[in-house]
């Protein structure tokens, strides 16, 4: 996987130094309110299990200091997180911004995604990028221990070149 860098972030590849940073991120339930997979609270033994898993398309991102602030991942569905403390501040604009100019730069498939739609801040970064709403559904959110309405989105390259 590619290093990607921003004005401000480095995306890298997670290194198993990562799980103390992710298990604090995601030990807090504002983080984890709108991640289908993730419960709350979130153990060091949740994070070296994500570590060990072998799905690779996941980047974790990173200030220039390495000081780690949340994931952006490109598996099966396009999805991302940021620690609390890192809202507010363009992070996850930037960041989703990059992954996807890298996926399109060498794919042309279709990028899925959803969010909950009590979680309007990924709404505004999900339509920033281009992506466009394709139904509504319901999911269950572990943290929560619920079904939730969340909407599913698309994005394509010929939309993606459009906002870009």
């Amino acid at each position: 996987m590619r290093t990607l860098h921003t004005n401000r972030l480095i995306l890298r590849n997670f290194v198993h130094s990562d799980a103390p940073k992710i298990a604090a991120a995601l030990n807090d339930m504002e983080t984890c309110r709108g991640l289908t997979v993730v419960p709350c609270p979130y153990t060091m033994a949740d994070a070296e299990a994500f570590l060990a898993k072998p799905d690779k398309a996941a980047r974790a991102v990173c200030t220039l200091d390495d000081h780690l602030i949340g994931v952006v991942g490109n598996g099966a569905q396009f999805g991302y997180w940021f620690a609390k403390a890192h809202w507010g501040k363009g992070y996850a604009s930037e960041a989703t911004q990059a992954v996807v100019a890298d996926h399109f730069a060498h794919s042309d498939a279709d990028l899925l995604s959803g969010y909950v739609s009590d979680n309007h801040a990924s709404a505004a970064v999900l339509r920033k990028l281009g992506f466009e709403i394709t139904g509504d559904k319901m999911l269950h959110i572990r943290s929560r221990n619920k079904e939730v309405p969340s909407k599913s989105v698309v994005l394509t390259k010929s939309r993606w070149e459009t906002m870009t």
